[in-house]
């Protein structure tokens, strides 16, 4: 039982880390988007993803737009 529970607890640490990594990242992205400077690229949840499906986000709101 105890290992089971070392076990959740090491899950629930790499979950709440890659949280805090995209949080940090969502935070970058919006204060140089209302700076007007250059956007970072974009990142997944899970580390070597792509951002493709954020950049699908962001080109379908710009059409939106118009």
């Amino acid at each position: 039982m105890e290992r089971v529970l070392n076990l959740l607890r090491l899950a629930l640490l790499i979950l709440l880390l890659l949280l805090l990594r995209k949080f940090i990242w969502c935070l970058k992205w919006l204060w140089c988007y209302y700076h007007g400077k250059k956007t970072p690229e974009p990142i997944s949840f899970l580390p070597r993803r792509t951002g493709d499906t954020f950049r699908g986000h962001i080109r379908g709101g710009d059409r939106e737009e118009e």
